[in-house]
Order: structure tokens, then sequence, then C-alpha cells
């Protein structure tokens, strides 16, 4: 009776430990203290070791949080997916993950903008006066150097108004505190108020929205499955949520900083950072676009062709060998570094955003493998 007895005070104190231990964790979550990172996940079915090997060495070393993926010849050759999506839900990054993919979104509305020169209903050599004549500056500012962000055009503040509104709504608040610098016409400067006012040239000529256009000519044309605009997302969606911090940020306390979504942050910057894509999606997309799926090679290479001395052209940074763009803000940083062809790619995808612009600079040590 006596061991009976003891045995069963062990079990209760057992219990409390452990139901302690439950509520302590759950506590010190609340308090926004650190919290350890989930192990590591490697996909490796039908990896080729050279590239899976240096991914996985790569990231592992930087404690990457987000998904990766590496094509070689159109086949996926390495993938990586680390960290949590979403620490309070204990959701962690998967294959098919989505984060906002910020101003890499650029690249794929200059293609919008391509279609409709390439249907003849718009030139590069159009005037932004043909659509929006009190911009100032306008008579001199040609298509093509919007989309090169050589137009001279200087916006007051951030795009957009303090709340959502509608396309039309937004563009007009740029219109009213957009400046034009004579002296920078024709230099590259970046300004994402001239993809605000590319996305309404392309309402104008299409009547429709962006987000309509985006969606036919995009999602349903290439089928993609895990692509969604940030504030239409549905609550059931796989996407992440956006973390910050500092580069020196210790791994076990990157998640304690969540990104707080704005909606009328996510509206304003139009056909410049509004969509959630998962890393598949987004190679899918790109490497569509440059195998001349979405608008004709012919088109694509004289979207391409008029890079500024920054080589920077349509939404890509322009080089030889290789086209990379890069996005950042709402607690995400993504890269995308693919061959002209769109046959070779790396797409790093990430929830966590420091200063420094770190993924870029990740995306940058792949390049010998791939493109060399």
């Amino acid at each position: 009776m006596l061991k009976k007895s003891w045995v069963s005070e062990i079990l209760v104190v057992s219990v409390v430990i452990v139901l302690g231990g439950a509520l302590l964790k759950h506590i010190t979550n609340q308090q926004d203290q650190a919290v350890a990172p989930p192990k590591v996940v490697a996909v490796k079915n039908g990896a080729d070791p050279k590239f899976q090997n240096k991914l996985v060495q790569i990231l592992n070393n930087d404690n990457y949080s987000g998904t990766a993926m590496m094509y070689k010849n159109g086949r996926l050759v390495a993938s990586y997916y680390a960290g949590y999506a979403d620490y309070l839900s204990d959701n962690k990054n998967q294959r098919n993950t989505m984060y906002e993919i910020d101003s890499i979104q650029k690249s794929i509305t200059a293609v919008l903008v391509m279609q409709q020169v390439a249907q003849h209903k718009l030139a590069l050599t159009d005037h932004l006066s043909q659509f929006y004549p009190s911009v100032p500056g306008s008579k001199n500012i040609t298509i093509r150097q919007m989309l090169n962000m050589t137009s001279g055009l200087v916006l007051t503040g951030p795009v957009g108004p303090p709340i959502a509104e509608s396309d039309t709504q937004i563009i007009q608040s740029d219109i009213s505190r957009v400046h034009y610098l004579a002296i920078m016409h024709g230099h590259w400067n970046y300004q994402g108020v001239n993809f605000n006012l590319l996305c309404g040239i392309l309402e104008k000529i299409t009547q429709q929205s962006y987000q309509q256009l985006f969606t036919t000519q995009i999602i349903q044309k290439l089928h993609l499955k895990y692509t969604e605009f940030a504030y239409t997302l549905p609550t059931s969606a796989a996407n992440a949520t956006g973390y910050t911090g500092l580069i020196t940020t210790p791994k076990d306390a990157i998640y304690t900083k969540p990104s707080t979504r704005n909606q009328a942050l996510e509206r304003n910057e139009l056909g410049s950072g509004q969509v959630y894509m998962s890393a598949g999606d987004l190679y899918h997309v790109e490497s569509a676009i440059l195998a001349g799926k979405v608008v004709p090679l012919a088109a694509l290479k004289q979207l391409y062709q008029d890079a500024s001395y920054s080589k920077y052209a349509a939404g890509f940074y322009v080089q030889p060998n290789v086209k990379s763009a890069n996005g950042a803000g709402y607690g995400f940083e993504s890269s995308i570094h693919i061959s002209p062809n769109g046959k070779d790619a790396l797409i790093l995808l990430s929830n966590y955003q420091a200063p420094l612009f770190k993924t870029k600079s990740l995306a940058q040590k792949f390049d010998y493998l791939l493109f060399n």
C-alpha cells in the first residue's frame, strides 16, 4: 500500500512538472522571449548532390528561415526549407509555403506592360502625358524610362494614401505628391511611383484592374497554385508570417518580432509589392516569361535591351549570364537569380528581414555554381 502511494505521488509530481513546463512555455511566448527555431528540413528527393550540399551548407550556416530552390536545365536539383512560417501556431516553412515577394513583382508587372506593346496597344516610346498629363514632366517621360527607373520622377513620402483605397485613389494620391527633377531625367533613380503609374496605364488600356489582369494573364494562364494577393489572402492559405530583427540577432530569437500586416501598404504598392508566392510558383512564372510563354521572345529582347547604367531594366538587374531581382518588406526578403533562357535559377524566399539585405548577398554566393 505504501509502495502504491509512493508511485502515485511520483505520477502526480510528474504531471505537475509537465503541465508547469507547458504553461511556462506559453507564458514565455506571450512575453516575447527568445524561441528556438525548428529542426532544418533539407529536401533531397531527386536532388543533385553538388547543388543540394552547397545549398544546405550555406543556408544552414546562415540560420536561414524560409524556402530555397535551385534549378539546372529546367530541373529542380536542390531544395531546402527551414524555420517557422508562424511560430505561435507552430507552423513550419514548407516546400509550398507562400512568401511576400515584394519588389520582384515589378519584373512581372513589366511583362504585363509588354503584353500591351506586343498587341500594339502601347509603345515603349509613348509618353506619360498621353495617360496622366497632370504629372509634372510627363511630356518628357516615356514608358521605357518608367520601366527602367530613369523617368526623373520623385515622390514625397511613401506610395499611396495612409488608408486602404482603390487603385484610382492610390494613383491620384501619388500624382498629388510627385515631382519631376529634370536633372535626374535619363538617370537611374529607384522610385516605386513609376510602377504605380504603369499599373494605372494598364488599367486604362485594358479596362481591368491590375489584380484582374494579373489573375488572368499570370495566375490562371500559368496554372499557379500557390500565389495570392496580400490583401485578399485567404485565412487558410499556407502563407508565412514575416519577422524582423538584426543580422546579429541570435538564432533562438529570430521569431520574437512578427511584422504587422497593413492592408493600406499592401494595396498601395500597386504592381510592386502585393503578391505572395511559393518558390516553385515564382520559378514557374519567371521561367515561362523568359521562354516566351507570356510575351514573344522578340518582345522580351526589346524590353531588356536598354538597361540603364545600373543594369536595371523592367524589374531585373540585367547581366549577360544572369538576370536578378530582389524584394524586401513586411518582414520578408526575397531574391531570384535566373539565366536569360529561364532554365537555370536560384530562388530564395525568406520570412526574416534584417538590415543590409542579407538574402541578396546570400544569392550571389551561388552564381559561380549556376551561371559560369
